[in-house]
């Protein structure tokens, strides 16, 4: 930045205010550091520069363009760079081809423990990079396309990072070698199943003797309260019992789970791996703040899994690589080719992994 001296009154009383009204070497000089700490994965300080109103970057900066540096910076947040998700795409499982459990697999191992936030919040970023244009539009330009990969990339991940929150152990539901582990985590993920299709239509699965829900009151630091319902889930086979978190008993039928992470007191307090029927009964929510929905597990699992895998298709442009992954991912859920995923088809796929 330049020395206060050489500039004029206006400029210093912003420069001191925080940023300024840098010139364009400024903004330039911003915008470079902007694109090595990406480049180095600091993406904290992108975060922090690009959502700052006051930021010199913009000026250098065509339009709304540095919601782009924005967005990569939320993925990177995230554990998923651009180039670490299209390396993801191509995995391939046991019979050597492209895999959605393989690439679940692969982003279950990668993802930060504030994924789901960041994700959203880069969908966001890309979404309003891309202005008004739809990515569905047949007339989009190179960068619109390379816009609405990064959107599609980000809406595919928010649905993929869901599932790691529907069980307790991810890892162990990919794990080979310790059967017994994979075995506990399929009924983990089969009792997440259950509880969203009876949350959903108010049926019972298959695979439970009983699904039972009730209201509880979660109250937050600033007094607010949210009605969630405690759902709980007995296998008919085990006989183990699963907790779940779904939105409040009047909505049933079509309510939904929510994301969870771990168990606590409906005040979020006594925070655990493990549940404890007096000081952590409940599943608890992945969001704390008042001021904000809660993660929908049917949306995530369902509508952003579908647009996202769209918006990827619409973006690819010729790529017939990835095209050809893209479409053996959604064949593998869509089982009628209807050209949409539903959510008994995902509840479907999830619970044969």
């Amino acid at each position: 930045m330049k020395k206060i001296l050489t500039l004029g009154l206006s400029a210093f009383l912003l420069f001191i205010a925080g940023c300024g009204s840098e010139s364009e070497s400024d903004a330039a000089a911003c915008r470079f550091s902007v694109q090595q700490n990406l480049d180095q994965g600091n993406y904290a300080a992108v975060i922090a520069e690009l959502t700052n109103p006051a930021s010199a970057c913009y000026a250098a900066y065509s339009g709304n363009e540095w919601q782009i540096d924005l967005g990569a910076a939320y993925m990177g947040s995230a554990g998923l760079s651009v180039s670490d998700i299209i390396t993801l795409i191509g995995v391939q499982d046991d019979t050597n081809t492209s895999s959605y459990e393989a690439f679940i697999d692969g982003v279950s191992s990668k993802q930060s423990a504030t994924a789901l936030e960041s994700l959203g919040n880069a969908s966001d970023a890309y979404t309003a990079a891309l202005g008004l244009t739809n990515c569905t539009d047949p007339n989009l330009t190179t960068s619109q396309k390379d816009i609405c990969l990064y959107i599609g990339l980000a809406e595919t991940m928010l649905a993929t990072t869901t599932v790691s929150y529907l069980l307790d152990d991810i890892a162990a539901l990919f794990d080979d070698v310790n059967t017994t582990a994979q075995d506990a985590a399929k009924e983990d993920m089969e009792a997440s199943m259950c509880a969203l299709q009876y949350m959903n239509d108010g049926s019972l699965c298959s695979g439970a003797s009983s699904v039972t829900a009730s209201d509880v009151t979660f109250t937050y630091t600033d007094a607010s309260t949210r009605v969630f319902s405690d759902v709980v889930v007995t296998m008919n086979t085990s006989s183990n019992v699963y907790y779940r978190l779904g939105t409040e008993t009047a909505t049933i039928p079509g309510g939904t789970t929510i994301v969870t992470d771990g168990y606590c007191s409906n005040d979020f307090s006594n925070p655990s791996d493990t549940r404890d029927a007096v000081l952590s009964p409940y599943a608890c929510p992945l969001n704390q703040n008042p001021a904000v929905a809660d993660q929908n597990v049917s949306t995530l699992l369902v509508d952003t899994l579908n647009s996202g895998l769209d918006a990827v298709s619409g973006a690819l442009g010729g790529d017939p690589t990835l095209q050809a992954d893209i479409d053996a991912y959604k064949a593998e859920i869509d089982t009628d080719a209807s050209g949409d995923v539903t959510l008994t088809e995902i509840q479907d796929y999830l619970n044969s992994l």
